[in-house]
């Protein structure tokens, strides 16, 4: 299960948080240097992913997830494949850099992104009609399947059709985990993930200039 902060983060002490910073790889120090003077920097979406033609920088299953369960009173099982995201602007970073991760981008330099919250609340003000979002290490796996062993009856209450009614329980069951899912074969990359929702569907990249990022990140050169 995935948990979430909650919305609003006053409580009635001051309560801070110790960050670790996410690197933000880039094939040319063009990027890299405009960025810190304009803030300029491409976003992504998984449209965009999917189309990526090597293997270790893209995923053509990107937010694709099959969720099933076992109903004790019919003795049947049954399984549902969906597909979430395709509203999201997306932005992968690393962990940690490593020569693996340095090769599967052609990176040559980085930017430290120091306080990765702040960085994405002023990356939001830049992007067209995003209401909410979400941050996280994204999860390995072995396969995009889920089985319940838990809300199951929540689980059955789905039909199998894309209604609002199946999506709400969807959402409230697996709370985006398909978002952040990954298989085992990208794990070295150790991937911090930035999604921003937006109401209508995001088919391609877009690029923004957000000069109050900068001041969250530093330079880094390979």
């Amino acid at each position: 299960m995935i948990n979430y902060t909650p919305n609003s983060l006053n409580f009635h002490i001051d309560w801070n948080l110790k960050r670790e910073p996410v690197f933000r790889l880039l094939d040319n120090t063009i990027w890299l240097d405009n960025f810190f003077k304009t803030g300029e920097i491409m976003i992504s979406c998984f449209n965009k992913f999917k189309k990526y033609p090597d293997e270790m920088q893209g995923d053509g299953r990107e937010g694709e997830m099959m969720i099933g369960g076992y109903n004790e009173k019919t003795k049947k099982s049954s399984h549902i494949i969906y597909e979430s995201g395709l509203n999201a602007y997306v932005m992968s970073t690393t962990n940690k850099i490593s020569k693996e991760v340095v090769k599967d981008f052609n990176a040559t330099c980085a930017i430290q992104i120091n306080n990765p919250t702040l960085f994405a609340i002023e990356i939001s003000k830049k992007l067209p009609f995003v209401f909410s979002g979400l941050e996280g290490n994204c999860d390995y796996t072995s396969s995009r399947s889920h089985y319940f062993h838990t809300h199951i009856e929540e689980f059955y209450e789905m039909e199998v059709s894309n209604n609002q009614k199946t999506q709400d329980i969807i959402n409230r069951i697996m709370m985006g985990k398909e978002l952040f899912l990954k298989l085992d074969k990208y794990k070295h990359q150790q991937e911090y993930r930035f999604v921003w929702f937006s109401p209508i569907p995001i088919n391609d990249s877009i690029i923004v200039k957000c000069p109050e990022a900068i001041q969250f990140c530093e330079k880094l050169i390979f």
